[in-house]
């Protein structure tokens, strides 16, 4: 009865603008303050198992913790569905297999670091091979520009322009690191029907 009592949310609805897939044009959007799980690592999804694996690790110990604390419900507690993975990368140059990345995924605020390094101890016990080390990631609020991809990842250059030309029309510089978000599962879905938002934090030129 105690795990039926709460609303389920769906990240995708709670944060329509974060997760649209309506942007076939350059959108300026300006995030929330989402904390993160992450994990670092090299190269790019296709064919990669360490990035899905990664993007497991992630997910088991969300729902670890989900499980955990559906049973004694800290404040402000609600339970939620999975929400969409995300990556960050340092370097989108060069050979793909060698691109630096840190795959994430957003969690309440009630999923603490403490409660992240407790369920990944839990795990690391549980497990035969070494486990990758898993950060958390603070979240803050800040704009970005963003425009949806969808077929292939090997295919998104055109739309990455697209995003650069914006910005130098509009007087923006690029800030930080470049960033997809993954509406749908490439291991469950076919090359030509992944949706990708394709995302640059901007600031205005000084």
């Amino acid at each position: 009865m105690i795990q039926n009592q709460f609303e389920k949310i769906n990240f995708k609805e709670k944060y329509p603008e974060y997760y649209t897939n309506e942007t076939v044009e350059v959108t300026p959007v300006t995030t929330y303050e989402l904390n993160y799980l992450t994990i670092k690592g090299v190269g790019h999804p296709d064919e990669n198992k360490k990035f899905h694996k990664a993007i497991q690790l992630l997910e088991g110990l969300i729902f670890a913790i989900k499980f955990k604390l559906k049973n004694n419900p800290p404040a402000g507690f609600f339970d939620f569905w999975m929400p969409p993975s995300e990556v960050l990368w340092s370097n989108i140059q060069g050979d793909k297999k060698d691109r630096d990345r840190e795959v994430m995924l957003p969690v309440p605020k009630f999923i603490t670091e403490e409660k992240i390094t407790m369920a990944w101890r839990i795990a690391q016990a549980k497990s035969e091979e070494k486990l990758p080390h898993v950060n958390f990631r603070k979240g803050k609020k800040k704009k970005v520009i963003q425009i949806l991809h969808i077929g292939p990842y090997d295919e998104k250059k055109k739309k990455i322009e697209f995003l650069k030309k914006y910005a130098s029309k509009n007087k923006l510089e690029l800030k930080g690191n470049y960033q997809e978000v993954f509406l749908n599962d490439a291991r469950r879905t076919k090359p030509e029907k992944l949706e990708t938002i394709l995302r640059y934090e901007v600031k205005p030129t000084k």
